[in-house]
């Protein structure tokens, strides 16, 4: 029985108060790593010292919060991918890493590394997601792209958890923490939740009603469950369980967040007021401050309930997609796993107090002597050099050939005008009559000339004009449209000139920083470019 989904607007279920992520900027940390391209990063939950993180082929350490990093693993090019990794709850020493190629394990911090679960199917060997029990230190959980497998002595061996659920991809797991035998899973056909450790499943929350009958091979869909697809199918991409509310369950999808404030009974969207995308790819709660944070696929967003919206963090991120996020313990600095390495988060006068000291130190004298910057004046110097925004969206609209909303009215209020006019039908017509005696045929009379015309009216247009339906559904399109390329290239435009200013009031000390700093400026006006047919670079001064 499938618990009714309810998706109301309602905020009011949060108890945290919001805190302003406007403090915080991010500085990369990406000293000794060589791939970049980060998939997930997880800090050590009893020592923020200890970080691990993972790219597409290497496992990198950290002891020291993330300044400097020592591979500690890696894949043949040949041999698969790496998915997720993860320290164990009681010890920095041992760590697991989930591969497209099995689980492996290592109890010296990357010094020598064991797999520990392997299967002969492509799916079942590849490892996503990795959940620990931190009541019982011998229990593992491990999701893979066939399923559920469960290990009760430290990954001896394995048994496959079904309790009703389909083969499918797991693609997240959740630990209650405080009763493990309540568990959370995420599959491609939704959100599950057990209260026997694993034996049996309920489903909560639906992201596919089409349930395939393994038997038959037949696909099933009951009438309850057609009521709460979304048609996006919003798969779910992570899970993440408040700390200090067990009760309250947050799940990461393709369409948004969503929270539950009664453990699963029901469900609440959080509003998308400030998320550039809503495709999140990870969450986090933090369980000593009131914070949450959604990865995406455009930065970094912490959400404030009681504005309704979310913000971003962005000062110093020069990365796109978030891929994974760790909080230390206290909540007090957050690390991010980005295509472009690793980020971690400081405060705004923690790092210019740290910069006044060097500069001091540089010039020989006091920070009290800094020179002063004018930073409106820096403004409007880079304004003046280039397009305004309002440029630039014009030029994306007439790039793209979308159609002007006065123009859409005029279209609207021509056809309802059609409708009004009638159908003008001339004709012309002309009588042949027979004439004379039977024994001439050959005699015809014609005439009279008859000239016609016609007047009609469709009263089915007059009442309801197809022509302004067709044209309704049109510029509903064209609406999408015309949004879609104006946030874009906001968001673009904007992303550009943060990184303009951080280049100027904070310059990048090492060669390679400023290297890739200059990169991402190139790319931003690249992807300017193209959705502007070039307006952009052309009009710059």
């Amino acid at each position: 029985m499938v618990r009714k989904i309810v998706v109301f607007f309602v905020f009011s279920v949060f108890s945290f108060q919001p805190i302003s992520g406007a403090g915080q900027l991010w500085r990369a940390q990406n000293a000794g790593i060589s791939d970049i391209d980060i998939r997930s990063v997880s800090v050590f939950s009893g020592d923020g010292n200890f970080i691990c993180a993972a790219g597409k082929k290497c496992a990198y350490f950290s002891q020291n919060r993330g300044e400097s990093w020592e591979e500690v693993f890696s894949l043949k090019p040949e041999a698969g991918e790496i998915n997720f990794v993860t320290f164990d709850c009681s010890s920095p020493e041992t760590l697991y890493l989930a591969t497209t190629e099995g689980l492996f394990t290592t109890k010296s911090q990357g010094k020598a590394w064991q797999r520990i679960f392997r299967r002969v199917s492509e799916e079942a060997k590849d490892v996503g997601w990795i959940a620990l029990d931190c009541q019982d230190l011998r229990k593992i959980y491990i999701g893979t792209k066939e399923g559920l497998y469960f290990s009760q002595d430290k990954g001896a061996s394995w048994s496959e958890l079904r309790g009703g659920l389909r083969r499918c991809e797991v693609r997240s797991i959740a630990v209650h923490p405080s009763n493990s035998q309540v568990l959370y899973l995420a599959n491609t056909y939704g959100l599950f939740k057990s209260i026997d450790s694993g034996r049996t499943w309920e489903r909560i929350y639906v992201t596919s009603y089409k349930l395939t009958n393994e038997e038959n091979g037949e696909e099933e869909e009951t009438e309850e469950e057609s009521t709460q697809i979304n048609e996006k199918q919003n798969l779910i991409n992570c899970i993440a369980i408040d700390k200090r509310n067990p009760k309250q369950i947050f799940i990461a999808t393709g369409v948004g967040v969503f929270v539950s404030p009664d453990a699963g009974e029901t469900w609440n969207k959080l509003p998308g007021r400030g998320l550039i995308s809503d495709y999140v790819n990870f969450i986090v709660v933090s369980d000593k401050k009131d914070a949450v944070y959604a990865a995406t696929k455009n930065g970094v967003f912490e959400f404030f309930p009681k504005l309704n919206r979310w913000q971003e963090i962005y000062q110093g991120m020069t990365a796109r997609d978030a891929r994974s996020l760790s909080l230390d313990i206290g909540g007090k600095q957050l690390f991010a796993g980005t295509d472009r390495g690793v980020f971690k988060t400081i405060k705004v006068e923690n790092a210019r107090k740290q910069k006044e000291e060097k500069v001091g130190a540089s010039k020989g004298i006091g920070i009290d002597e800094e020179e002063k910057v004018d930073f409106k004046q820096i403004l409007k110097e880079i304004s003046l050099s280039e397009p305004t925004i309002r440029q630039v969206q014009e030029a994306a609209l007439r790039y793209a050939e979308v159609v002007h909303p006065n123009k859409i009215k005029a279209m609207r209020r021509n056809a309802r005008l059609k409708a009004l006019l009638p159908d003008v039908d001339v004709n012309y017509d002309k009588t042949i009559q027979a004439g004379g005696t039977t024994t001439h045929f050959g005699d015809f009379v014609i005439g009279p000339r008859d000239w016609g015309l016609t007047l009609s009216w469709d009263v089915g247009d007059l009442v309801f004009n197809s022509q302004v339906r067709l044209i309704d559904g049109q510029a509903r399109l064209m609406v999408q449209l015309r949004d879609d390329i104006l946030n874009e290239v906001t968001r673009l435009y904007y992303e550009r000139r943060k990184l303009q200013t951080e280049l100027i009031l904070s310059p990048p000390e090492k060669s390679g920083d400023k290297l890739t700093r200059a990169l991402r400026l190139e790319e931003l006006t690249a992807n300017i470019d193209a959705l502007t047919g070039g307006y952009f670079s052309r009009h710059k001064k």
